[in-house]
């Protein structure tokens, strides 16, 4: 029986562990990682992986996680940490549960508006096959379109969370991948505006958990919840501490989100870049972001007079 050690665990996995005789259920299994539903209903990740989360349990295993362990496997709690018949995890050595720390301080909103410009760039220029940025994803581009005007810009214009919410609904579950493109863009979106939200004189957006597993698949919609209540990773930790710190910092911690899973970080880039644009358009009273869309194709020609989308400078890896 492979025993298996933890070196970290996140708070949301620490406290879903030490609660429960039944832990939860297998759902998925990677090469790097396994993917559990508690019976608290919270999804705890097994990786081996360094990268931390509230909901990650880092392991010390360097083996191939589908050679031991399949789906609809039941971990169990007992002595020394969790595991049935098959493996044994021990989380009797892992370090205290991690903590997650938000935005400190006051952003820099004119020299954010800069930042958003710069990140747009690289984002208009790198290789975004597949993703929300790709004109060759029909659907999920014109939908994605659609919603930055129907969503982004009337919450920026009118403070509509109706209206943003309604358009939101819209993207759910679009797009392929683990988790799909258009909830990989919600994320980002939400992780950065509610983190800003404060500092903008705006109410965070909260969209209902029960609505997004109607649209989505239940792992993805987790994800998106827990972003929305800035329960994230240090990756995205660090994004969201960098915007109240020098310009640089904001630029290289969405440098380190790009590359993340097939076009899952370009796509959490890309919803980010919105919800900065749209808290600068705010608080700088300015409507700006409009630019942004058009730079990231994600905007309409109006002087063409039809819905033309403008299409982003891309190049081939």
């Amino acid at each position: 029986m492979p025993v298996l050690s933890a070196n970290q665990i996140g708070i949301l996995a620490s406290e879903a562990i030490s609660s429960q005789e039944i832990i939860g259920e297998v759902i998925a299994v990677f090469p790097s990682s396994f993917y559990v539903r508690s019976r608290t209903d919270e999804l705890l990740f097994f990786t081996n992986r360094a990268l931390r989360s509230p909901i990650t349990v880092n392991l010390t295993y360097k083996g191939d996680f589908t050679e031991i362990i399949k789906p609809p496997t039941i971990l169990y709690h007992h002595h020394q940490g969790l595991g049935n018949s098959e493996l044994s995890i021990d989380v009797t050595r892992g370090l205290p549960p991690m903590k997650m720390t938000p935005l400190i301080g006051y952003p820099d909103f004119e020299g954010l508006e800069q930042t958003v410009n710069v990140l747009a760039t690289i984002l208009s220029v790198i290789d975004t096959r597949g993703s929300t940025l790709d004109p060759d994803q029909l659907t999920l581009h014109d939908s994605v379109t659609d919603f930055v005007t129907e969503g982004i810009l009337t919450l920026r214009n009118k403070e509509d969370y109706f209206e943003f919410k309604r358009a939101a609904f819209k993207i759910i579950g679009l797009g392929t991948g683990f988790t799909p493109s258009s909830d990989d863009f919600l994320l980002g979106f939400l992780v950065v505006y509610n983190s800003l939200a404060h500092t903008i004189g705006r109410m965070p957006l909260y969209l209902e958990f029960d609505r997004l597993t109607q649209r989505t698949n239940w792992i993805s919609a987790k994800l998106v919840d827990y972003a929305q209540h800035s329960q994230v990773d240090e990756q995205m930790l660090h994004l969201i501490q960098s915007l109240s710190n020098r310009v640089g910092d904001t630029v290289m911690a969405f440098e380190t989100l790009i590359p993340r899973g097939h076009t899952s970080g370009i796509d959490i880039a890309a919803g980010a870049i919105f919800a900065l644009s749209l808290s600068c358009d705010i608080a700088l009273g300015q409507t700006r972001t409009e630019k942004i869309a058009s730079k990231l194709g994600l905007g309409y020609d109006e002087s063409a007079g039809a819905n033309l989308i403008l299409k982003p400078l891309t190049e081939t890896a």
